[in-house]
């Protein structure tokens, strides 16, 4: 006979304060790794330069990617850190994560000491479940969240 409460230890939803301190490490982990890139890109390159190493690297419109890259890196980390406009910033990121693993780094095959897609891939994924996912319940899109799912009584003088 099967325990059942083991049996959902490995195959049931994680307890909701564990999903939402995951998603929280998550968040500010991928929020300084990219505002570190970000950052560090535009000191060393600036948005023109960042522009023509995507004209010379091949990628399309790189007078609109450029930016694009720079921005989403530079707001989007921080917003992720935050948890605020979470999905938005984490899909943005993840584009320009699939644009640099189709454009840049699918050619030198898997690892990165080669200049291969890893982490790339592992960035755009993470992005991706935060995309889905949300920014949990410890971040600012879950105080707005919780704020206005929160009913107030009608005879509340607020």
């Amino acid at each position: 006979m099967t325990d059942r409460s083991s049996l959902a230890l490995l195959t049931g939803p994680a307890p909701r304060p564990l999903v939402d301190g995951t998603l929280l490490l998550l968040r500010l982990t991928l929020g300084v790794i990219f505002f570190a890139h970000g950052w560090d890109t535009f000191q060393n390159l600036g948005v023109s330069g960042t522009i023509d190493l995507q004209r010379e690297s091949g990628i399309p419109l790189p007078e609109l990617a450029g930016p694009f890259t720079v921005l989403a890196e530079l707001i989007g980390g921080p917003l992720l850190a935050l948890g605020a406009l979470t999905r938005p910033a984490a899909l943005a990121l993840a584009v320009v994560m699939v644009g640099a693993i189709a454009f840049i780094h699918a050619p030198h095959g898997i690892f990165v000491e080669n200049g291969g897609i890893e982490l790339v891939l592992v960035l755009a994924a993470a992005c991706l479940v935060l995309a889905v996912q949300g920014a949990g319940r410890f971040g600012v899109d879950g105080l707005i969240a919780t704020r206005w799912s929160t009913p107030t009584r009608r005879d509340d003088p607020a």
